[in-house]
């Protein structure tokens, strides 16, 4: 097993009385959630593997009944933990979509070759995603538009962006 996991939901709170867990997915693709069978738990230093009995989609969540986990104590006990899965099985993306996991800590240029600085965040706004990125003065707010993101090397952990005038004063 690697030690490289992608967060894909975190559980919010027990779900009826029968060992069933409430989960916020975390991921694009919440349907992913039905192509696994096991799921790694993971609050502070706390780190578990549990088998997962059955999954089913409640209004905005994500039910989740593992086999281990049979009453609303035990469910409970699990509130907070990281839903993970291990890198190696995560989805290949289509063409020009990313995991944030691989952004983060990219560094962004302008077009100019100018130096911006450390992509520290990706802001999901249910709209257009916002790169956060750490500047050596402030920190930049910059929507993830295909009109501004010019390129994305991930090999090089390198983004060229061409921002909106104006947009860097903010």
């Amino acid at each position: 097993m690697s030690d490289n996991y992608l967060e894909i939901g975190v559980i919010t709170r027990f779900q009826g009385n029968k060992g069933e867990v409430r989960v916020k997915a975390t991921t694009d693709i919440p349907e992913r959630f039905l192509d696994i069978d096991t799921v790694y738990l993971k609050r502070d230093d706390d780190f578990k593997e549990l088998e997962i009995e059955y999954i089913r989609f409640h209004k905005q969540f994500i039910i989740i009944k593992f086999f281990a986990v049979n009453s609303i104590d035990e469910a409970e006990e699990l509130k907070n933990y990281q839903i993970l899965i291990d890198e190696s099985e995560k989805y290949l993306l289509p063409e020009d979509n990313f995991y944030v996991s691989d952004l983060i800590d990219c560094e962004v240029y302008l077009e100019s070759g100018r130096y911006l600085g450390k992509l520290i965040d990706v802001v999901d706004t249910s709209g257009t995603d916002i790169f956060l990125v750490q500047g050596q003065e402030k920190e930049y707010m910059l929507p993830a538009s295909r009109d501004m993101i010019l390129e994305i090397d991930l090999e090089n952990q390198k983004i060229i962006v061409d921002p909106i005038p104006g947009i860097l004063d903010l």
